[in-house]
């Protein structure tokens, strides 16, 4: 991270130079990210340069979009070798309504675009959802139950956005990789996090670690709702039924499932005021059933 200054001297802004991955694997990804935002105050107005960068993943890309549109930040692909690429995804502003998607759809290769699903148009962000999912079904393959297992996670963790964030706005990406045969997906919301939902709803006093942990164990920061069983049930879907891997990140903690290995990590100065989760699936081969994972 280098600084801008002006002809005063005065420094302004932080300019952040966003690097590729050492190799695929879903930790070197989460170690990406936390790259670009480690030593980011809250709020922070800041530049991404994302010049160097010859490919990127929806756990690094979306975060930046997210985050930009939050605080205003600015953003720098202007020679970069994927540009093309940024552009066709609409990074860094996203698209937000049914016409835009329907070009992207028309265009469609193996990606869904950024996607910025808002709360208070509720049959409007529901088609939208439905046209995503579409599409990453379309990616994937006609496989029997391949349908219902791309759209639980996704209909769970966007609904647990609106639900605890406070925030009316979350944030959706996927990439398939036909080369690699898997399918990356993000989903983000620069709300209040786990730990101060927990707090202001429910009077507990958490560290972001063990709010991740009380989510996982299925208990809802809603004072009406016993139990919360979609994120807990969205990693079974995930990992166990599709044979994936699982991120779970909010404030300073993340909550990693890779295979049959779990693991929960502190994240060094770092903070993320809201939620980031990210996910890989295999291409399905076989005929999907859900239902054992799904509580």
């Amino acid at each position: 991270m280098v600084k801008y200054c002006n002809i005063s001297g005065k420094y302004f802004m932080n300019e952040i130079t966003v690097s590729d991955f050492k190799s695929d694997a879903l930790r070197e990804h989460l170690l990406a990210l936390y790259n670009c935002f480690k030593g980011v105050g809250a709020h922070e107005k800041v530049k991404f340069n994302l010049n160097a960068l010859t490919w990127a993943s929806p756990l690094v890309l979306l975060p930046i979009c997210a985050y930009a549109h939050n605080t205003g930040s600015e953003v720098d692909y202007r020679s970069s070798l994927i540009k093309a690429y940024l552009d066709s995804v609409g990074f860094p502003i996203g698209v937000n309504t049914i016409s835009a998607f329907q070009k992207q759809v028309q265009k469609f290769k193996s990606y869904v675009p950024i996607s910025i699903l808002r709360k208070q148009d509720r049959e409007e962000r529901e088609r939208l959802e439905t046209i995503f999912l579409g599409m990453i079904c379309r990616a994937l393959g006609n496989i029997t139950g391949a349908e219902s297992a791309i759209y639980y996670p996704v209909s769970e963790l966007v609904t647990n956005i609106f639900d605890h964030s406070k925030k009316d706005e979350g944030f959706a990406f996927g990439q398939y990789y036909s080369s690699k045969s898997f399918l990356d997906m993000c989903i983000v919301d620069c709300g209040r996090g786990l730990k101060s939902a927990y707090k202001e709803e429910l009077g507990l006093s958490l560290s972001d670690e063990e709010s991740i942990s009380k989510a996982l164990e299925g208990f809802s920061t809603k004072k009406d709702k016993e139990r919360g069983y979609g994120i807990r049930s969205s990693i079974k879907v995930v990992c166990e039924g599709l044979g994936g891997g699982f991120i779970f990140i909010s404030g300073n903690a993340a909550f990693i499932s890779v295979g049959a290995k779990n693991a929960m990590v502190t994240l060094p100065n770092f903070h993320w005021q809201g939620v980031i989760i990210a996910y890989r699936i295999p291409k399905p081969t076989h005929p999907i059933d859900i239902m054992p994972f799904v509580e």
